[in-house]
């Protein structure tokens, strides 16, 4: 996520927007393929690169907060629990622009559970984690991003964007 202007919303929902109709794609994404990768002797691993396990480098507790943060805000987009639960990991901004967004759901309406699908953690500095995930809401496929930063001891969603969206 880029920094974003001190006027900005604490929350960015974006419409996604597909290829234009009749342009050629494979599968399902409308991207050109890539380049061939350059050949290398078999066994040979390209240089500057190193073998690493999921967990190096990434600290647990913030992996923790991060997976919790994203599962609570699929849940509110997907309206299976209320928007005052995310104070929890949230800065208040956050809190109350998915209060004002979240998933307005009809008394007795069938409620389709959310999925995260995956999951990613990066650490742009040393009191900052940005995570992306691929989350399933109202069986529609959507992207979150959420910016975690390190203040007073907490690990705190200070900022959050998605292409799912609630009630406007």
């Amino acid at each position: 996520m880029r920094p974003r202007p001190a006027t900005s919303s604490a929350v960015r929902f974006i419409r996604y927007r597909g290829a234009p109709s009749g342009a050629p794609t494979r599968g399902a994404l409308a991207l050109r393929p890539a380049a061939p990768p350059p050949s290398r002797p078999p066994g040979a691993r390209p240089p500057g690169l190193r073998l690493v396990r999921p967990a190096d480098g990434v600290d647990a507790e913030v992996r923790a907060v991060a997976d919790a943060a994203v599962r609570l805000v699929v849940e509110i987009l997907a309206g299976t629990r209320p928007a005052a639960q995310l104070s929890l990991v949230a800065v208040p901004p956050v809190c109350r622009e998915m209060a004002r967004h979240g998933s307005a759901t009809r008394r007795g309406a069938r409620i389709v559970p959310p999925r995260v699908l995956s999951t990613r953690l990066q650490r742009p500095a040393a009191a900052v984690a940005e995570t992306t995930a691929v989350v399933v809401v109202a069986g529609r496929v959507h992207a979150l991003a959420l910016r975690l930063e390190h203040a007073r001891g907490r690990w705190r969603c200070t900022a959050l964007e998605t292409t799912a969206h609630g009630t406007p």
